[in-house]
């Protein structure tokens, strides 16, 4: 009777040590299912530049032009580009920007624009489906143009975040304020 209890109680110690506790292994891999899973939903939104920006530049020319260029972000225009690595997404808004440009000639005004995409609509340029997806950048004196005694020469600069491509135009001013928009082929 004595080895029949003896026996039981192993037996019951046996049966109640196996639990079916998973390996080390098997429970890792188990989590990390989980917490993939988890992170289905999970997106991590990012806007380019965070928060506001301004920068102002004032420059007087030997030719008797002064520009007045204020370039702000765009709070309410962006251009939305998503990528996914493993399981999550990343949703980046690059902001847009506007250059408000002011150009005199001795003292008087000749020309002030806000150089952004409706700049480029408004000047006939077609390339809608392009316009979606640019930013404008910034607008800068050309500088590897010789300064001419009649006219002042800008470039702008409309980028494709998602691809880094861009285009450049420039924008020649003349002493009464015409002016002309022309793609740069080659900068």
């Amino acid at each position: 009777m004595n080895k029949l209890l003896f026996l039981v109680l192993i037996s019951a110690i046996g049966i109640f040590s196996c639990e079916g506790r998973k390996s080390k292994a098997d429970a890792l891999k188990e989590s990390v299912t989980i917490f993939k899973d988890s992170l289905g939903a999970l997106e991590i939104i990012e806007y380019i530049p965070e928060i506001y920006a301004e920068v102002k530049t004032d420059s007087i020319l030997s030719n008797g032009f002064s520009i007045s260029i204020k370039t702000y972000t765009n709070m309410k225009k962006s251009v939305t580009i998503k990528h996914k690595i493993d399981a999550i997404t990343y949703i980046n808004h690059h902001r847009d920007w506007i250059s408000e440009v002011k150009v005199k000639k001795r003292d008087k005004v000749i020309f002030e624009e806000k150089i952004d995409t409706q700049f480029l609509l408004k000047n006939n340029i077609t390339i809608n489906d392009y316009l979606s997806k640019v930013i404008n950048t910034r607008v800068w004196i050309d500088d590897k143009l010789s300064i001419e005694k009649d006219s002042i020469s800008l470039l702008t600069v409309f980028l494709n975040p998602e691809d880094d491509d861009f285009i450049i135009y420039r924008i020649l001013i003349g002493n009464e304020g015409k002016y002309s928009l022309k793609k740069v082929e080659n900068y």
